[in-house]
């Protein structure tokens, strides 16, 4: 892919290049950047100055500067004639809009994974889920610690992650697996905004087991009817109204 330069200008107009900085760090501060502008702490039409970011966050002002440009190539961020870098009206519904998407994307996704998902992958999510359901289990006889509720979380994620992109992974129609991984690209962000309570992670993993009994038994119409309600059930369940 050839890159474009103009997206790495800073708010002076100079053209910073890409060094070594680690391609994580650029990850961090741009889902650092996107959080607080979904938080609005950065409403639309501010202008974002890469060094004064840098200095905040604490990094070198480089991956702020490739940061800022995926904001740009992701319509979040809008670059001005003079090259300042502001944030584009309305980004702050930026996690709701995707899953807006995905409520066009994935019921149809898992309806077509449905006739496709190899048994193999399908045992490979029941053991994952099994983790879940162990998890909570341990919870419900009284292990509410800190350490177990963090150990859950990370189960309910991992689940979460595999069953949702062995989907779009089984779905058989390209253009929608690339779109479904783009849209969960964003979810660390989400999950990094708002914690998981047992009830969203015991609601989410009873939403998970039917959509994978479906899988299993090669429904696609229940495939599908339980993915759209999985999602709007999400969407409900969350406290705050500009995360999802």
């Amino acid at each position: 892919m050839i890159k474009d330069t103009s997206l790495l200008a800073d708010a002076n107009g100079q053209i910073v290049t890409e060094d070594d900085d680690s391609p994580s760090l650029v990850d961090e501060v741009y889902q650092k950047l996107l959080l607080r502008i979904i938080r609005c702490e950065f409403p639309g039409g501010a202008e974002l100055k890469s060094t004064q970011l840098a200095r905040e966050i604490g990094v070198s002002r480089t991956p702020v500067v490739q940061a800022l440009a995926r904001l740009q190539a992701d319509g979040i961020v809008i670059q001005q004639k003079n090259h300042r870098a502001v944030v584009r009206e309305g980004a702050e519904n930026w996690l709701l809009e995707i899953h807006e998407l995905r409520l066009l994307l994935e019921p149809s996704a898992a309806a077509m994974a449905a006739q496709r998902i190899p048994e193999s992958e399908v045992a490979r999510l029941q053991t994952l889920a099994a983790e879940v359901k162990a998890c909570q289990q341990q919870y419900e006889d009284g292990n509410q610690s800190r350490e177990h509720l963090q150990k859950w979380g990370a189960a309910s994620r991992a689940f979460d992650y595999a069953l949702h992109l062995a989907i779009a992974e089984h779905c058989g129609n390209l253009p929608i697996s690339e779109a479904i991984h783009k849209c969960w690209s964003y979810k660390r962000v989400s999950y990094s905004a708002a914690d998981e309570s047992p009830e969203i992670m015991t609601r989410g993993l009873y939403d998970h087991t039917v959509l994978l009994d479906a899988l299993q038994n090669r429904d696609s119409e229940t495939a599908s009817a339980a993915m759209t309600m999985h999602l709007r059930n999400a969407s409900r369940m969350r406290p705050d109204r500009l995360i999802v």
